[in-house]
């Protein structure tokens, strides 16, 4: 049985993680998130980002995305408007 090959709705930009991020996350749960928010398969935190009209890339929103680690830590994953950053935080960093 072959896999389909993911497809990405949008690229990142630049990756930026905040240093309290950086230390309390498992890096490898933050790498498999970042790929499910770029496939849309991320768990949407903005109810505009739900509409299901347009992705809210398209629509000039931000896409933000609320994951957990394996230490059942959230943190919320943040791509601009324009797509030129992508910032990994934890929701008391907002």
């Amino acid at each position: 049985m072959t896999r389909k090959p993911e497809t990405y709705s949008f690229l990142f930009g630049r990756f930026v993680i905040t240093a309290q991020a950086f230390h309390r996350l498992n890096l490898l749960d933050v790498y498999v998130a970042t790929l499910r928010h770029a496939s849309g398969r991320g768990v949407p935190l903005c109810p505009l980002d739900r509409s299901g009209k347009k992705p809210s890339w398209q629509a000039r929103n931000r896409q933000t995305t609320t994951h957990l680690d394996r230490h059942r830590t959230p943190f919320w994953i943040v791509t601009e408007p324009d797509l030129s950053r992508t910032t990994i935080l934890l929701p008391e960093e907002y």
